[in-house]
């Protein structure tokens, strides 16, 4: 087979995977962001007010997910590799779920904040094992789009998250007797996650070796592109501690931190900042009005992730794309700083979102470069774990600097220099073990060896 005839053959059956799992998976994130973010949106219908929440508060209980959320993230990871994709993520949605509609019923101020650090307990490991998970079925040449279109979930969730749980926590105060809107809108979605977990026992399947949905000649295709464009790694030890131990992996962490930073700082208080918009304007703003105001800068980081993923993706540097993505992000977190009119801060914001929405599949995409094997499998968790304690800083940060200042500016100039200084280190590294590989390139195919799943044996 001629190598142009086996790029197509490689194209259309890696076409034919991410149309049969990319689907489900997306609204596996979805479900799951919803939950994560559930609150930032029952905060100003209700909750901040039942609770007695101030900003300070609701931001620690915002960001307190992620220190469950890192504790867990390797090990869980681990487990994943040791029992399987199907049976590790079935555990991890179903298990948030619980806590999640559990979650509903909370007292008090510390209820919340203890329920929420469970939250992230439960969901530990999620994302990094579905990145993993996607590497056992997408060549390289191809995986920063695939992280991308999973990765771009949180951005089309936070767009239509808004004005969806608006609308659940207005309409269903009366659906249970006794228990408020925003109550009955968290108890809603965990209950959707349980579903959702049940249904990925049925859907999901470990590696491509057990898709009975592909013939003989496709697995053989895709498992053969997959080990052809394998990338020599510069630490040939492939052990976990290799991953775990690498300075550059440590640098990568460091880099993926500014996306949790800006983006869940965001995240959980744009909607009391568009709330916020009534008073500072004397307008009326219908919720209707304010969920639409708050989905407009996901919208341009959904245009951001699709046009930079796919810039990194056709010229293979996702490094360069990284520093690219980080300044536009930086661009827009500055001039957030120095406008005054409501409607060009969220035109900031938004030029802030298209920035921030390609650091993900790009840095994570470095990776793989760096250590190989098992290795990277546990590299992968360490950089969403350590790098998401920007999504425990952020958010708290914000609440903190808001009830201090009233403003939100501080964390504007932060979020600007993280995500220059990402940029830099994920240019740095990329370009010191730049390779030609791919589908769209001419590159010899490397030495190192396919990620295994611990059952696909």
């Amino acid at each position: 087979m001629s190598s142009v005839t086996e790029a197509r053959a490689t194209r259309a059956v890696v076409n034919k995977v991410l149309w049969r799992i990319m689907p489900f998976i997306g609204l596996l994130y979805f479900i799951s962001f919803i939950d994560r973010i559930a609150i930032s949106f029952a905060g100003p219908h209700g909750m901040t007010a039942d609770l007695n929440l101030t900003a300070t508060v609701f931001g620690l209980a915002s960001g307190i997910f992620f220190a469950g959320y890192i504790l867990l993230e390797v090990p869980s990871n681990i487990a994943l590799q040791r029992f399987g994709a199907r049976v590790w993520l079935t555990r991890i949605i179903i298990t948030w779920g619980i806590v999640q509609a559990l979650m509903a019923f909370v007292p008090s101020a510390e209820w919340l904040i203890g329920a929420r650090f469970l939250l992230g307990v439960a969901e530990a490991g999620f994302a990094p094992g579905v990145l993993v998970y996607l590497m056992y079925w997408i060549p390289k040449s191809r995986r920063v789009w695939a992280f991308s279109l999973f990765l771009l979930v949180p951005y089309v969730t936070n767009a239509i998250g808004g004005p969806l749980m608006t609308w659940l926590a207005l309409t269903s105060k009366d659906l249970i007797p006794g228990l408020a809107g925003w109550r009955t809108m968290i108890l809603i979605t965990g209950i959707a996650a349980i579903a959702a977990g049940v249904a990925a026992w049925f859907l999901l399947v470990d590696s491509p070796r057990k898709a009975r949905w592909l013939s003989t000649e496709e697995r053989e295709t895709l498992l053969s592109a997959i080990a052809q464009e394998q990338e020599v790694a510069s630490d040939s030890n492939h052990r976990v501690m290799a991953g775990l131990k690498n300075p550059k992996v440590l640098l990568l962490s460091l880099a993926f931190f500014s996306l949790p930073f800006g983006f869940f700082g965001l995240t959980f208080f744009l909607p009391t900042i568009v709330a916020g918009f009534k008073a500072q304007l004397g307008a009326d703003f219908t919720p209707t009005m304010q969920a639409g105001l708050t989905s407009l800068p996901w919208i341009c980081g959904i245009i951001g992730a699709l046009v930079l993923s796919t810039l990194a993706d056709r010229t293979g540097r996702p490094g360069a794309v990284t520093m690219l993505s980080g300044s536009i992000g930086a661009l827009g977190a500055l001039g957030a700083a120095f406008v005054d009119s409501p409607f060009t801060l969220i035109v900031m914001l938004s030029i802030a979102a298209f920035g921030l929405s390609a650091i993900a599949p790009t840095v994570f995409a470095i990776v793989p470069k760096v250590v190989a094997g098992t290795a990277a499998v546990a590299a992968t968790a360490l950089v969403n774990s350590l790098g998401s304690i920007g999504g425990f800083v952020g958010p708290y940060l914000t609440g903190f600097v808001t009830d201090l200042t009233g403003t939100q500016d501080v964390t504007y100039f932060l979020m600007a220099g993280f995500l220059v200084l990402g940029g830099f280190i994920a240019l740095t590294i990329d370009n010191r073990h730049r390779r030609t590989v791919g589908i769209r390139s001419t590159g010899a195919p490397g030495l190192e060896p396919v990620l295994t799943n611990g059952n696909d044996k």
